[in-house]
């Protein structure tokens, strides 16, 4: 099963929203830490404003004013001003002038105490109560009259609307990532998939080209990238691979087509020799071998000079329409004397008209070729039967033995020119009739496969186009 990301184009977006989370979570994590310290610091301020505004109305009489209670109820609130706030005297005790204030509510440390007789202001993060939920920042500011402390002014306010600010806020910042990530590896992807694009169209073109046609190229790019340069790399190879195929099938068909002649001549005068009759029996017999390996020779040399021409394109007659079921009918009396001779049985199922552009020869040399081959492996009294329907727009021919099967290792060469999976069979045939069959269903732009297993037969598939319903002539 393939998984998204083993692609490359998964692995981008991958790595793309790796980075991207890493980066949010240090982006947010910084905003939270500097949003809190906003907050704080704005509370500190407002703390100081309000000490420094009592700590005036207290160094000049009147002591303590009326309006100072309304300065502290408009920026602590009616009833948070009694709660945090208190006026100390020098020595951390209530003031005696504060009649209404001698409960002390807020807590004075022994550093705030020495900070404050020294004139300097402390500020604190603490609780009103033990093992309180709720924390406070409170400022102890002293008031300082002839380089003397002579009171002490403890503000508080509470940090609950700082933490519910911060709370809030990520809040929002986990509802929101998550959908930014989201986003952002779509967005990923569709930009992955977007430059990636001229790839997998260098991948569809690449599986196309194959080595019976190397005219094909990748698509130009037209551009100077990364990519421009593959395509450009990959069609000077393809190039090369060409030249050099074209040089091997041009050597096989001129050794094929130089090689028809002398053996024809041979095979004449060997001919010649087994009519004379006063040759004794030995040299008849090794003349008679010798024509066979001739007729051997000359078949290879046929077959060869076929495929060449084949896989170049210089077949001298021009594609037509073909009847498969027609051929079936044509090739049906030679398998069954064939398969008569191997006491064997071969049956050619009856079939619907089938049209084809091609080759009636090569369709009857493929059909043919086939069953000759499971009529020579499949032992005496077995059965081969030959199938072909439509399906979609294809004719599909089957050619099924229950021989011995094909070994899985080699059923990957069987199509491999000069190959012979049984050693036992070494002198039989010239190694070219799949091969060659091969080349005729590439020539028809076709596909072929083989499905066996050992000892349970086997069966070769061929998938051919249909050739298009001809155009109704026109009065």
């Amino acid at each position: 099963m393939n998984w998204p990301f083993t692609t490359l184009r998964g692995r981008l977006t991958l790595w793309y929203t790796g980075i991207l989370t890493a980066m949010l979570a240090l982006l947010g994590a910084t905003s939270v830490m500097m949003l809190d310290h906003g907050l704080r610091s704005n509370l500190d301020d407002s703390l100081r404003s309000v000490a420094r505004a009592i700590a005036e109305s207290v160094r000049r009489p009147p002591f303590f004013p009326p309006e100072i209670e309304d300065t502290l109820e408009s920026m602590l609130g009616p009833q948070l001003a009694e709660r945090f706030f208190q006026l100390l005297d020098r020595y951390g005790q209530p003031d005696p002038r504060l009649v209404p204030r001698v409960s002390p509510k807020l807590p004075l440390s022994a550093e705030a105490l020495r900070s404050a007789e020294r004139g300097e202001a402390t500020l604190e993060t603490v609780g009103l109560r033990p093992k309180s939920e709720k924390s406070f920042r409170l400022l102890t500011w002293p008031v300082v009259r002839n380089n003397a402390t002579v009171n002490i002014v403890q503000v508080a306010m509470s940090l609950e609307n700082v933490e519910a600010t911060r709370s809030r806020f990520i809040l929002v910042l986990l509802i929101l990532a998550p959908v930014a990530l989201a986003g952002s590896a779509l967005g990923g992807w569709f930009l992955a998939h977007r430059a990636l694009r001229p790839v997998d169209a260098m991948v569809e073109a690449a599986r196309r080209i194959e080595a019976e046609d190397l005219t094909k190229r990748i698509p130009d790019l037209s551009s100077d990238d990364e990519l421009g340069r593959l395509a450009a790399v990959l069609n000077d190879m393809l190039a090369r691979l060409e030249r050099s195929f074209g040089a091997v099938r041009q050597f096989s068909a001129d050794a094929a087509h130089e090689l028809r002649t002398p053996l024809t001549i041979l095979k004449g005068e060997i001919e010649v020799a087994l009519n004379s009759s006063d040759a004794p029996d030995e040299i008849r017999q090794a003349l008679a071998s010798c024509l066979e390996e001739v007729e051997r020779l000359n078949s290879v040399v046929e077959d060869l000079l076929l495929m060449a021409r084949m896989e170049g394109n210089a077949l001298s007659a021009c594609p037509t329409r073909v009847d498969l079921a027609q051929v079936l009918e044509d090739v049906a009396p030679a398998l069954s004397e064939l398969a008569a001779r191997a006491g064997n049985s071969c049956m050619v199922s009856s079939a619907p008209a089938l049209w084809i552009e091609g080759y009636d020869s090569l369709i009857f040399r493929l059909v043919f070729n086939l069953a000759e081959n499971a009529i020579k492996y499949t032992p005496a009294g077995g059965k081969i039967e030959i199938t072909l329907q439509q399906q979609n727009s294809s004719a599909v021919l089957e050619i099924k033995d229950n021989g011995p099967g094909i070994a899985p290792d080699a059923q990957e060469h069987i199509f491999d020119r000069f190959y012979r999976g049984d050693p036992a069979r070494e002198g039989s045939g010239t190694g070219l009739g799949l091969a060659l069959v091969r080349s005729v269903v590439n020539l028809h732009r076709g596909q072929i496969r083989v499905s066996s297993a050992l000892g349970a037969g086997s069966c070769f598939h061929v998938v051919l186009p249909l050739a298009p319903n001809p155009s109704p002539s026109k009065d």
